[in-house]
């Protein structure tokens, strides 16, 4: 128990102690258990949206509706161009998967303040876009190859195709006069193919889903001329082929043209005995590294800056 005279003793002392040195005793309460980024590995960050108070119908169905999947498209774009880089987005539903620039990797990069910062801008661009509150959740992904990241945004097309057709079968399920309980009696350990036959059997086939809805939406920046100079500009893609193949192909290319790193072919070999972390060795800064990145201007100007001269020009 203190006594008055040993909290007088204890004022005292944080009395003659300057700033410099509370400083130095407290922020390493902050920063101990505050843990780095790994060095060498690509960055994505998926951001998870939930809902705060009442929301009107004016955004349609959540989170499918034509204007809340509107409002996440523009909040995807604008982390494009908010604190950190961002080189690559692929939204679905109400999930933002955002690939950071290498070069923000450079140097020793705090979790704590990519993911707060993140998740701070997200909410701000979201509540602009569609005049509603969200709160929004992130989880950090520190990716060890090319092919994790390939496989990662193959993960969230698939998560992207189940949720599509597990919601408009719910939805279809309902309308057809079927109750909550028994419609997810109907839902629970279907596969997606029995999903998809039940869909159509009820006279709503998949591909009457909207195409963004079940297979999500990707963005990434793309370059062009303009008065002899080399802009930059998002573009969004809202087509994105049916056939996993073709996609794998494309999104392959684009995250070469992102990153600048020359992507390892798909392997052929039995899954057994197949290594999908496929190291890249050169040398970043002087420094002889596991990966390295190919000349790309667009990790040396800051977004920020190419958007205004793109508004400039």
């Amino acid at each position: 128990m203190h006594t008055k005279a040993g909290t007088m003793m204890e004022n005292d002392t944080l009395l003659k102690k300057g700033i410099g040195e509370l400083q130095r005793s407290l922020e390493r309460f902050e920063s101990y258990n505050n843990g780095f980024i790994l060095p060498d590995t690509l960055i994505v960050l998926r951001l998870d949206a939930h809902r705060i108070g009442e929301w009107d119908s004016s955004v349609g169905e959540y989170p499918c509706g034509e204007a809340i999947t509107a409002a996440f498209h523009k909040t995807a774009e604008a982390l494009m161009t908010s604190s950190f880089r961002v080189v690559m987005a692929y939204v679905h539903g109400d999930e933002i998967s955002l690939l950071i620039d290498p070069a923000e990797n450079y140097n020793p990069l705090r979790r704590s303040k990519l993911i707060s910062h993140i998740s701070s801008a997200a909410a701000i661009h979201f509540l602009q876009a569609s005049g509603h509150a969200a709160l929004f959740d992130t989880h950090l992904s520190e990716l060890p190859s090319l092919a994790r990241l390939v496989e990662y945004f193959f993960w969230q097309r698939r998560y992207c195709y189940r949720n599509a057709i597990t919601i408009a079968l719910r939805k279809t399920l309902i309308t057809s006069g079927l109750s909550n309980e028994e419609t997810e009696r109907q839902l629970h350990g279907a596969s997606e193919a029995q999903k998809a036959v039940r869909l159509a059997e009820l006279g709503s086939p998949i591909d009457s889903i909207p195409h963004t809805t079940r297979r999500g939406a990707l963005l990434y920046w793309e370059s062009l001329l303009k008065n002899d100079r080399e802009h930059f500009r998002i573009k969004t893609e809202l087509a994105l082929s049916d056939d996993d193949a073709l996609f794998l192909s494309k999104l392959r290319h684009l995250l070469q043209e992102a990153i600048g790193i020359e992507l390892p072919q798909p392997v052929t070999a039995p899954r057994a005995v197949a290594n999908t972390d496929i190291p890249i060795t050169t040398a970043v800064k002087g420094v002889h590294q596991q990966r390295t990145y190919r000349n790309n201007r667009k990790t040396n100007v800051s977004v920020i800056k190419m958007t205004a001269n793109l508004q400039k020009g």
